[in-house]
């Protein structure tokens, strides 16, 4: 999948755009296709501020799309939903796994 990621604090020239690895569906997880994310203000403040606790590290708090996986554990959501979903971290990319 295409997402934005660094590996370092710093300003916005620390942040990389490029594929990495699909996240993983977990039982209790759904998987979104990334069609709108927001910009909070954390996201801003942690890149400067919170070394990132792995790398690449994808930003991103909230993002909306569509369901295009669900864990076995999940029953409120299923493939072709449209959700918004809040994770800390993930959302800048064009898939986000979501609790």
């Amino acid at each position: 999948m295409k997402a934005v990621y660094y590996f370092e604090n710093g300003g916005p020239q620390v942040m990389q755009y490029g594929d990495l690895p699909d996240p993983e569906v977990g039982p209790g997880t759904v998987l979104i296709a990334v069609e709108w994310v927001s910009i909070e203000g954390g996201d801003l403040l942690n890149r400067l501020v919170a070394p990132p606790p792995s790398t690449p590290f994808v930003p991103g708090y909230q993002a909306a799309g569509t369901v295009i996986a669900a864990g076995s554990d999940v029953t409120r959501f299923k493939e072709g939903d449209k959700v918004v979903g809040f994770n800390w971290h993930g959302s800048h990319a064009e898939l986000f796994a979501v609790p």
